[in-house]
């Protein structure tokens, strides 16, 4: 069966990707409960629909918990005990498409349909399998505070991950930095013994040697910037959070 990994990123056909950042079944209330987040620049509203394997015909009622800056938290409920499987559509509004002129659409189909079709842009199919998702006692009833804290945790862990990943890119290319300038050093020193000709032909490495210091300069300062930016991002989740249990 297929089946989407938790926190990992999945291709958007519009722009960006999606990813499920938390699932859980809930067999209580044959409800499964998702936490998605999209990265994507369009900010066109979003549909979803579910099916599961057990009966692929009917579409599951879905409900919208929570959402805030990309992150979205979803209901899948009247799930059968032994559901399998589950496709989970999301949808794009296309306003381009929502004037489609039902006179022109053949009479071989049904044009609301159509029309609910044309109206809306396939974003990604999201799965899960059964047997792989974890499940967890009790109706898992939150209120919308809840689950601003719930999101808002989320999001600081994705910060916290990326600027990790800035400092190991970081501690690489310095690294790759002190390397070329050792090059170009012993490449200085070698021409204290070279004949004209050979050392033009140093001279024109040593030049090559500082253009890739300067692009990892560059590139170093780039990082550091990111991480300035995401540390300020942080800090400011970490005042929302604040804002939130005050409420």
């Amino acid at each position: 069966m297929y089946y989407t990994n938790t926190c990992e990123a999945v291709s958007s056909n519009i722009t960006g990707t999606v990813t499920i950042e938390n699932r859980v079944y809930r067999p209580a209330n044959g409800s499964l409960d998702m936490v998605i987040k999209m990265d994507q620049t369009d900010e066109e509203e979003v549909s979803f629909v579910a099916q599961e394997k057990a009966n692929p015909n009917i579409k599951l009622p879905v409900h919208l918990l929570y959402e805030d800056d990309g992150y979205y938290v979803v209901r899948i409920s009247d799930l059968s005990s032994n559901w399998e499987a589950l496709a989970f559509d999301l949808y794009q509004e296309n306003e381009e498409k929502e004037t489609v002129n039902v006179d022109e659409v053949t009479t071989n189909y049904d044009t609301s349909s159509t029309e609910e079709i044309d109206a809306h842009a396939l974003i990604t199919t999201l799965y899960s399998d059964q047997r792989k998702t974890k499940s967890e006692e009790g109706k898992g009833t939150k209120n919308k505070q809840e689950y601003a804290l719930l999101v808002n945790d989320l999001e600081k862990q994705f910060v916290k991950k990326k600027m990790k990943n800035y400092e190991k890119v970081i501690t690489v290319e310095t690294k790759h930095k002190l390397q070329t300038q050792q090059e170009m050093n012993e490449l200085q020193r070698d021409m204290k013994y070279q004949v004209k000709e050979e050392k033009a032909d140093t001279e024109s490495k040593i030049a090559m040697k500082k253009d890739a210091i300067q692009s990892s300069d560059e590139s170093i300062q780039l990082y550091e910037d990111e991480q300035k930016s995401l540390q300020e991002k942080l800090q400011k989740l970490n005042e929302k959070k604040q804002d939130l249990a005050m409420k």
